[in-house]
């Protein structure tokens, strides 16, 4: 189950990285979330907490690359990202 919330958790970053000026209102929304869920899936066990910690320093670059596109486009991401997110935490049972 720890693999599963890891893998998971390692997409959803993953799509972060992708297709993202200043963070528009959405991204911001997006990036609290994120760090919420990682939060909230880190405390299930100290093995989920490292393997979580370590993907930290992926998710500070994303929210760097955010700068270089954008606004509308980074809102139409950041969006999308969002609805996905719903999806994960469902399939991880969290809230």
């Amino acid at each position: 189950m720890i693999m599963k919330k890891v893998f998971l958790l390692a997409a959803l970053f993953a799509m972060s990285n992708s297709s993202f000026a200043a963070m528009a209102e959405s991204c911001q929304q997006y990036f609290n979330d994120i760090d919420a869920l990682v939060e909230q899936a880190a405390a299930t066990s100290e093995q989920a907490k490292q393997q979580f910690d370590a993907m930290k320093p992926q998710l500070e670059a994303s929210k760097k690359q955010l700068e270089t596109v954008a606004a509308s486009d980074q809102d139409a991401a950041c969006k999308q990202a969002l609805a996905s997110m719903v999806q994960i935490k469902q399939a991880l049972g969290l809230k």
